[in-house]
């Protein structure tokens, strides 16, 4: 494989993980932001049973009122009358109040997919019954409050003991219903939120932890691959630099070359031309050596045989070598 397929596919490496890495955290800040819209939604809901709660304490308030005023009005206690319908008309409200919040959650959900429509849908079947109740109630009352404008005390005290008493009992007993149901609805979404906030909590540490370890790991593989590329360039180089500088001093270091030669990569290319390249200089330098040498010799010949020459010419030697020759012509006719 060759050094740039190398490079490039750690480059492709580096570019994917981070890729990776991004969707991961895009992925997480979505997670998080749906966890976010749960956990409102799940505040919205413990709101919503809050407000029942409370308009149910107010029902049972106004009940309260209802019932003193009607023992006022037997009484023939002044603007009593005034005083019941007053709670009567606070009683309405309170109820339309309720009847509007749960018509507002019921339009904003669809019938299936919340968590609470089952529960809405039977905390409705018991406002209307109290509704009903308290309908048949208000009219009983009017009856009371027609009998005490007319005089008749008496029957008006039967009515009001023997129907109204037990209409208000049978009512304010449904509303405290009402308002126990609410108070354990309320109960068990408050264990739902603090459940849903703990796990968020959770989760969103577990994917900062995931997202740390993330950027961790990624910025030690971007380290590695660095090191790692900067050697697979760095070392060869710096192998191919030192044995220039052998051939340059002559000594001719050749012993990292067969390694780098191995390689399947365009540093084994040349590392190979530079082995044979080495191995013609230094052969052409040996023989420019030895021609050198030979070269010397014959100069030295040469030098020689000219400063032979030179002795030989001269009238010195000549007068000698005449002398020389009349010696050994003298010694062989004595002989």
């Amino acid at each position: 494989m060759s050094v740039r397929l190398k490079i490039a596919l750690s480059y492709l490496t580096l570019i994917f993980l981070f890729i990776g890495l991004g969707i991961y955290v895009i992925y997480s800040e979505r997670y998080i932001a749906s966890q976010m819209a749960l956990l409102y939604k799940q505040y919205d809901q413990t709101a919503l049973i809050g407000k029942e709660l409370d308009e149910a304490e107010s029902l049972v308030k106004a009940l309260l009122i209802t019932r003193l005023t009607l023992h006022e009005m037997l009484l023939d206690e002044p603007e009593a009358y005034q005083a019941f319908l007053e709670s009567s008309e606070l009683f309405d409200r309170h109820y339309e109040t309720l009847v509007s919040v749960y018509e507002r959650y019921v339009d904003g959900v669809l019938i299936g997919v919340d968590a609470r429509s089952a529960e809405i849908e039977l905390n409705r079947a018991k406002l209307a019954a109290i509704a009903d109740r308290h309908d048949h109630f208000h009219e009983e009352t009017l009856v009371v409050v027609d009998l005490v404008n007319d005089g008749q005390l008496d029957q008006a005290k039967m009515l009001l003991n023997e129907d109204v008493q037990a209409e208000l009992m049978t009512l304010n007993q449904q509303v405290n219903d009402f308002e126990e149901t609410a108070e354990q609805q309320l109960e068990q979404a408050n264990e739902t939120f603090d459940e849903a906030i703990h796990a968020v909590h959770f989760r969103v540490a577990r994917l900062r932890l995931i997202n740390i370890l993330l950027i961790g790991l990624s910025i030690l593989i971007a380290a590695g691959l660095s090191i790692w590329i900067g050697k697979m360039v760095s070392d060869p180089v710096n192998d191919l630099s030192l044995t220039a500088e052998s051939i340059e001093q002559g000594t001719y270091e050749l012993k990292r070359l067969p390694l780098l030669a191995k390689r399947r990569d365009e540093f084994g290319i040349l590392a190979r031309v530079f082995q044979r390249m080495a191995n013609e200089i230094h052969s052409r330098e040996q023989q420019l050596k030895e021609q050198i040498q030979q070269l010397y010799i014959k100069i030295d010949h040469k030098k020689q045989a000219q400063q032979v020459a030179e002795i030989t010419e001269t009238d010195f030697f000549q007068s000698l070598e005449a002398k020389a020759s009349h010696y050994r012509q003298r010694s062989a006719r004595s002989n």
